[in-house]
């Protein structure tokens, strides 16, 4: 299998079983060291829920977010005026934001927006910020590298979050955030296909806390 950021050649490391039923194999880079599973054939049974019940941890991951973005913001992007948090869920963060005097909007095409009504992507004539942030989307990318060009129309500059790859493939195979029982979580990055992506794309890539 070739590699979905670099191109290069990708090897087994290991197998698991997604959604208790569906034996996957997962594969790594042998440049870069990004791992992605098979073609993810399972995806819309694992997506009848856009956020999965197993997600109990989407309240304290937020008010995280809200503190060190909060930091970043004011420190690299002070001059930033609207901003589009995207794929943002039930609204969690752009209130959170919003409620801290940034003006951020949200975006998400799967998922009710509950706690940021009004202040929605489709609320607004201007589709161009001055920053985009994805929180925990970039392991749920198929197609990784046509995605992101999508997010990068948004705006020049961009915030994700998302779980670098431990060293060793045993630790990978045995890392919580595989998550093969929800099955959503198809993509995982190293430091190294990070720094690639941001050259396709002729971004600075800098990192914070080893998941921001």
């Amino acid at each position: 299998m070739k590699c979905k950021i670099c191109n290069s050649d990708s090897n087994i490391i290991f197998e698991k079983t997604v959604l208790l039923k569906y034996n996957v194999n997962y594969y790594q880079c042998n440049n870069c060291s990004f791992v992605q599973t098979d073609d993810p054939f399972w995806f819309e049974e694992a997506y009848n829920n856009a956020i999965t019940s197993l997600d109990i941890g989407i309240l304290i991951r937020n008010n995280y977010l809200t503190t060190e973005i909060s930091k970043i913001i004011d420190c690299c992007f002070e001059t930033a005026k609207t901003m589009l948090d995207f794929a943002g869920g039930y609204g969690i963060f752009v209130r959170l934001m919003r409620d801290k005097g940034y003006d951020f909007f949200r975006q998400d095409l799967y998922c009710e927006n509950l706690f940021a009504k009004h202040f929605d992507i489709n609320d607004i004539n201007d589709k161009h910020f001055d920053l985009v942030t994805g929180f925990e989307i970039l392991e749920h990318l198929k197609n990784p590298l046509e995605e992101i060009e999508e997010i990068f129309k948004y705006s020049e500059n961009a915030i994700f979050s998302t779980e670098l790859i431990p060293e060793s493939n045993e630790e990978i195979e045995n890392w919580w955030y595989i998550s093969q029982e929800t099955g959503q979580h198809i993509a995982f990055y190293s430091p190294k296909a990070m720094k690639i992506i941001a050259e396709k794309f002729r971004k600075n890539y800098y990192c914070k806390n080893k998941n921001i």
